[in-house]
């Protein structure tokens, strides 16, 4: 008879992934509660620019964390930053971080349920009769969707489809979507600020 004691985890096992939801939170109160040129002041330039990267690797390594670094983005680009330089710290954290879910998906393809793998041979299939369609794919919805990359990233990884054919477009993708959205960040700010002039 097995101890039912034996099957718990101990509560230090879960403190990391506490404190990594802690640190997250108080992130976002703090950018709830400052204006974004204050918080870059506080902040500082230089830092600016790596707490972003950090939250978007974190946002790329832990699989389907929902990590809102986009709003730091927002903030930044609005508060006078480089948006060109947040659009490539954010997407070099986040393709630095994805990359792991690749890695997974390569190293532990051996545990895919029986149900999934006709679906991932066919997919492998596809994409080794589609070269250069396929890259071109991973670059197109890195550039449109802000979602996370974790599915692709695994799905290719299980599929052993070469790394630098998902990572590179994919990468350059989120590099084109996150700088885009820094740059209409600024652009719709001032629009905001110049018809609030316009209001008694």
């Amino acid at each position: 008879m097995n101890d039912s004691k034996s099957d718990k985890r101990p509560v230090s096992t879960y403190l990391p992934f506490v404190g990594l939801a802690l640190g997250f939170l108080a992130v976002s109160v703090f950018f709830w509660f400052f204006p974004p040129e204050e918080a870059i002041e506080i902040v500082g330039v230089e830092n600016s620019y790596l707490v972003l990267f950090l939250l978007a690797f974190f946002s790329g390594l832990l699989a389907f964390s929902g990590i809102p670094y986009h709003w730091v983005l927002i903030a930044f680009a609005v508060g006078g930053l480089e948006p060109w330089l947040l659009g490539l710290a954010a997407a070099t954290g986040v393709i630095i971080g994805d990359s792991t879910s690749y890695l997974v998906g390569y190293y532990g393809h051996h545990v895919v349920p029986d149900k999934l793998r006709g679906s991932i041979n066919r997919l492998s299939s596809f994409m080794h009769r589609h070269p250069r369609l396929v890259p071109a794919f991973f670059f197109v919805y890195g550039s449109i969707a802000p979602f996370s990359n974790d599915l692709v990233g695994i799905t290719t990884g299980v599929a052993r489809y070469p790394f630098w054919r998902v990572m590179l477009p994919l990468g350059l993708g989120n590099l084109v979507f996150n700088t885009t959205l820094a740059y209409f960040a600024v652009n719709a700010y001032s629009v905001i600020e110049t018809f609030s002039g316009w209001l008694p």
